[in-house]
């Protein structure tokens, strides 16, 4: 999904007030079997990149917005070649000063996304003037599904290929578009652009924008073609309900992932449950005076904290939460503490994941962040392209810890199918509420 519009002006200073020493609990691992892994180097200490080797050619207006993209870049991001080497970047730059004139618009879409795609889980191509088919697809682990469509009924269904190009074959297109630190970085970003007119047109998967033929498999198993309506993307967010990327009516924790914060005390495991949606100003406050009283009474011995679905915003409004957890004995101990993570969790998201990993004893149990633990963070900037009449949006901070790790990785890994989903079943929430012992780090 696209990256939402960070607030950290003073907000990063204000949620690090408490202390964010590099490391942790959580140890890196290789990425999940059958996963396509990003090509990464260690982020570390921001490498301030040197001045642009293209000039712009004010004969060649193509050129010039590729020279303005480089040297903005250059300028502006703290690190931008922490996930690709600097040749490949300028590699592509000469490429595409090759390929621009005389591509379509919807191709020259496609290549300049591949010259982000070099880039960070907190770059990306904006969509102010995309168009988008009217479904909402998740990669589960067993596959692509529809989890939101303008047809109710397709709701449930397998996506098997697009324009006749098996869905396999669609992702691995996609995937050199997307700009991601990691692995959950790509299937997050992934989503919007298997619905997006431009990237599938420009591609060549869909000949006709008006016929794309998406073939669905029903649970039945019967076999559906459908050529998709389009309409503007924030159009599409709308129509369709997209808070997130995975959205539906079950489980609990996805139904109610509008509600920014709310909680529950799980009787069988005394453990009191925080689900925590969105970074609102003053919201923690009932949340922690009634975790607080669940302790003392006794009808919790610890706290899982529910954070898969919160996305960015201003981070300093979970300074309360982590104050709490990290304060009380009771909680910041092996086995008080248990902290969900998830793909959705970018910019603050893995921002607030890191800061609990660095200064609590938790268990983390879910899908590793989508941002490298030294994530990057807004203030953002646009780099407007005169002559395309794209925007390409990129970080100007970095959370700075010399923290070289790619993401805050789970304890307890747990994986989401679609057949889990549908039914209603939620096994990162069971797989948490099961802990009885520590893993071992």
């Amino acid at each position: 999904m696209r990256p939402p519009s960070i607030i950290l002006a003073g907000a990063v200073a204000a949620l690090l007030a408490s202390g964010c020493a590099a490391g942790g609990t959580v140890a890196p691992s290789a990425p999940a079997a059958g996963a396509s892994p990003t090509a990464v180097a260690s982020a570390g200490t921001p490498t301030p990149a040197g001045p642009s080797p293209i000039a712009a050619a004010s004969s060649d207006p193509w050129a010039d917005d590729l020279a303005k993209a480089d040297t903005m870049v250059r300028a502006s991001h703290p690190n931008p070649f922490a996930n690709t080497k600097e040749a490949a970047w300028v590699a592509k730059l000469a490429e595409l000063r090759g390929t621009l004139p005389t591509a379509t618009p919807d191709q020259r879409v496609v290549q300049l996304a591949s010259l982000v795609g070099l880039l960070d889980t907190h770059s990306w191509l904006k969509d102010d003037t995309f168009h988008a088919y009217g479904v909402l697809l998740y990669p589960f682990s067993d596959g692509w599904y529809v989890v939101r469509a303008k047809d109710p009924e397709l709701v449930g269904s397998r996506l098997v290929s697009i324009g006749g190009h098996p869905i396999a074959d669609v992702e691995a297109a996609m995937r050199p578009l997307v700009p991601a630190d990691n692995e959950s970085g790509k299937l997050d970003a992934l989503q919007e652009p298997m619905s997006t007119v431009e990237y599938l047109h420009g591609l060549g998967i869909v000949d006709d924008p008006a016929k794309p033929a998406y073939v669905f498999a029903r649970p039945d198993g019967t076999e559906v073609t459908a050529d998709l309506a389009s309409s503007p993307v924030a159009s599409w967010f709308d129509d369709l309900g997209i808070i997130g990327g995975l959205v539906g009516t079950a489980p609990e924790a996805v139904a109610r992932r509008s509600t920014p914060i709310w909680t529950r005390l799980d009787k069988p495991t005394k453990t009191f449950v925080i689900s925590y949606s969105d970074f609102v100003q003053g919201g923690l406050a009932p949340a922690l005076t009634a975790m607080t009283a669940a302790l003392d009474d006794g009808a919790a011995e610890r706290v899982l904290l529910d954070m898969r679905y919160i996305r960015g915003g201003n981070g300093s409004l979970a300074a309360p939460l982590v104050e709490a957890l990290k304060g009380d004995p009771r909680i910041n101990r092996p086995g008080g503490l248990i902290v969900m993570i998830g793909r959705e969790n970018v910019s603050a998201g893995t921002l607030t994941a890191s800061i609990l990993d660095a200064e609590t004893k938790a268990t983390f149990v879910g899908e590793m962040t989508p941002a490298r633990a030294d994530n990057f963070l807004c203030r953002c900037v646009d780099i407007d392209l005169a002559n395309s009449g794209l925007s390409i949006e990129i970080p100007t901070e970095q959370h700075v810890t010399g923290d070289p790790r790619l993401a805050i990785e789970p304890d307890v890994p747990v994986a989401l199918s679609a057949a889990d989903f549908f039914a209603g079943r939620d096994p990162a929430l069971q797989a948490a509420l099961a802990l009885k012992d520590v893993p071992a780090p």
